[in-house]
């Protein structure tokens, strides 16, 4: 993206949220451990959100509401843009005012800079740079872009991100980005329990002294052992799976409960297929589990190539009302109804972007917006492609010479783009399943397969089951069949509470 010229006075703004800075924007920056000198340095301010601050004919109003407001600036220091960190609990974490991304927080450094670190985040240079230790960051979350690699040529990289399993995937992809272009390039791993490089600092005796440590052991081992052995990751694995032992690390729920079950605790990355027959229901599950995600404050992008954005709309408010959508979609429903589901709706779609394609609608130009809403919500969005077989091939690398080997290819896609910005990725396919198998590429590209499948009405337990989603793929889990109503009068799924837990099933054609 390339930088657009800015619509507010934005030297104006810096010096209006410096003056803004109180006791409680302090005291936060206290216990994130930002000395005073830095605050001044970087010129840091705050928004309380009390009263709006008019610019240029526009108003800001609480656009940064109980936010520390950082700059961003361009290698001579002239403001481009503007971060806001909540100092609470609201999402998202961080906001940009303009979204500019060709720029690094704290650009300036690298004029004078050889070696240089590559952190995760803002707070992560912050503390770096209190120890005069040269820092950058993307200005925005898991942004780092191909515009950033020039600015790191011929500089000795030392990427330290976030100590996750993200963190470690996205430092070995910028490691690959920068072959060629940096004149080192090592990954650094943080001791275990500590997140990233603030926390380090926050929490380490003689923080500097050790640091400088873990970058003079980073490079020794990088001469000695160019290719680690698989043992320097059994620590990261062995804290991965002690969070996930105490329930600090969850997947995303479905909003259908034997739906969870099945999949052992919700969503997590990976690519998920949703294969069914023409009118199965296929776009309506994956928006009313769309709606349940975003009900919950996680991002969500539905990219509809078959629906617009209004039928989409339509099948969530016909589901707040309790009616049929062709009720919604016909004009029918009373207009009182639809405003009151609006106002439910209003808090569903402040975390739900719909694009909505055309057949010159690439994956790549879908991916490049994805990942633009990725850094304005601060996180990975679970995102939705409805469905496979309207995504055009443009872009690919080559024509496929069949429906076959164009869902294969596209499901390859997909499921690499999950795997990079971790984060799950729930994909409609159309198939009968009981008469056609999906493509051996498509099966070996997913992570989980769900088949939709209608039939007559039956008692279970005292419960009404007339569908069910059947799990015929779990990379890390059992097949099962998750038993469901599907409530025709008020367009919605239902878990069938009564029916017992998630059966097992046996797999196609065992």
């Amino acid at each position: 993206m390339s930088a657009a010229k800015p619509t507010f006075d934005l030297e104006e703004l810096v010096s209006h949220y410096q003056k803004q800075l109180r006791d409680d924007a302090n005291h936060y920056l206290r216990r994130r451990g930002i000395e005073n000198e830095t605050v001044e340095q970087y010129r840091i301010g705050f928004e309380p959100g009390k009263i709006g601050f008019y610019v240029q004919s526009g108003k800001l109003g609480d656009y940064f509401e109980n936010r520390i407001i950082i700059p961003i600036v361009n290698k001579e220091g002239v403001p481009v843009d503007l971060i806001g960190r909540t100092i609470d609990n609201r999402e998202p974490k961080y906001k940009t005012l303009l979204g500019i991304e060709d720029y690094l927080f704290n650009e300036p450094v690298l004029e004078q800079a050889e070696d240089v670190i590559l952190c995760g985040g803002i707070f992560d240079v912050l503390s770096l740079a209190q120890s005069r230790l040269p820092a950058v960051c993307a200005s925005a979350w898991m942004s780092f872009k191909d515009a950033h690699l020039e600015k790191l040529r011929d500089k000795r990289v030392f990427i330290c991100l976030g100590n996750d399993e993200l963190g470690r995937r996205e430092s070995a992809k910028i490691e690959g980005q920068l072959q060629g272009i940096s004149k080192q390039t090592f990954i650094v791993n943080l001791p275990e329990s500590i997140r990233d490089v603030n926390d380090f600092f926050a929490r380490v005796q003689n923080p500097l002294d050790t640091f400088m440590q873990l970058l003079n052991e980073t490079m020794e081992e990088a001469l000695l052992l160019p290719i680690a052995p698989d043992v320097k990751n059994i620590t990261a694995y062995t804290e991965e799976y002690m969070k996930r032992y105490r329930g600090q690390v969850s997947g995303i729920t479905t909003g259908i409960a034997n739906l969870d079950e099945a999949l052992i605790g919700g969503l997590r990355a990976g690519l998920y297929f949703i294969a069914g027959g023409a009118s199965s229901g296929k776009t309506m599950l994956m928006k009313q589990i769309a709606d349940e995600i975003a009900f919950s404050q996680i991002p969500v992008v539905y990219v509809s190539w078959d629906m617009t954005a209004f039928e989409l709309w339509a099948r969530s408010i016909a589901r707040i009302i309790g009616t049929e959508p062709h009720r919604v979609l016909s004009g029918k429903a009373s207009p009182d109804e639809v405003s009151r589901a609006n106002k439910k709706y209003a808090f569903i779609s402040k975390w739900m972007w719909t694009i909505e394609c055309s057949l010159e609608t690439s994956m790549d130009r879908v991916f490049a917006t994805i990942e633009r809403i990725a850094s304005i919500a601060g996180r990975t969005p679970v995102v939705f492609i409805d469905h496979l077989n309207r995504v055009p091939t443009t872009g690919l690398q080559r024509q496929p010479q069949s429906v076959a080997e164009h869902q294969t290819m596209l499901a390859y896609v997909l499921k690499q783009w999950s795997r990079e910005w971790g984060g799950p990725v729930l994909a409609a396919i159309p198939s009968n399943l009981g008469s056609e198998k999906l493509p051996e590429g498509v099966e070996a590209s997913a992570d989980v397969i769900l088949g939709l499948k209608h039939g007559e009405p039956e008692e279970t337990d005292g419960c009404v089951v007339n569908c069910a989603l059947e799990l015929l793929k779990h990379r890390n889990g059992p097949l099962a069949r998750v038993p469901l109503r599907f409530n025709q009068r008020e367009a919605r799924f239902e878990a069938v509470t009564g029916a017992g837990k998630a059966g097992p099933v046996a797999p196609e054609g065992a």
